[in-house]
């Protein structure tokens, strides 16, 4: 008997383009989503080694805050020390500034045409008063003491005539102004005995 092959050839064709488009497909779809997954998981990776990396990084940011911080203390400290040796240095000028001061001005009184009767001193200045000859010996003491690194100024208070052991002399009183940073090996003037009446 003989058979006959009722379905037409084109669809028979058409079914296996099909089949063989959907396989292609489904080959396709397959490889993309491989793809998809071994880009996912090196993703994955790559985050883990990042997450890792930044664990190691706190890790050391957090050794070297301890660092900072022990240097933060060291600069509080040296900061300290250097105000105290500062104050040190200011109390050291300081107590050197009167005895200066004082021996400066014994060196520029001259002692045979002028006395000092009283003395006075503060911080910034000196208040004198004295006896002296005359009028020209107490100015040219006040040029002297105004010509000194320790003093920066020798004004005039007061004179008037006085007598002491019978001799008539001018008593003076002089307001000095201390000079505050003097030279430190400055040498110290010595007096001008002028003889000038």
């Amino acid at each position: 008997m003989i058979q006959i092959n009722l379905l037409p050839v084109r669809q028979i064709k058409k079914r296996q383009q099909l089949y063989s488009q959907t396989g292609m497909f489904l080959a396709s779809l397959l490889a993309l989503l491989a793809l998809l997954g071994m880009a996912t998981v090196a993703m994955s990776n790559k985050v883990t080694e990042t997450k890792d990396e930044l664990t190691a990084l706190n890790k050391k940011k957090e050794s070297f805050q301890i660092i900072i911080k022990e240097i933060e203390q060291l600069k509080q400290d040296k900061a300290t020390l250097d105000s105290k040796l500062e104050v040190i240095k200011q109390l050291k000028r300081g107590s050197q500034l009167p005895i200066r001061v004082l021996d400066a001005l014994a060196t520029l009184t001259p002692s045979e045409r002028l006395w000092l009767t009283n003395l006075q001193q503060s911080p910034d200045k000196l208040q004198i008063s004295g006896v002296a000859l005359d009028n020209a010996t107490i100015a040219q003491y006040m040029n002297q003491l105004a010509e000194s690194p320790y003093f920066a100024a020798a004004n005039l208070g007061s004179t008037q005539m006085t007598t002491v052991a019978g001799q008539k002399l001018k008593s003076f009183t002089l307001t000095i102004s201390i000079e505050q940073e003097t030279p430190a090996a400055e040498p110290v003037a010595t007096p001008q005995d002028g003889r000038k009446n």
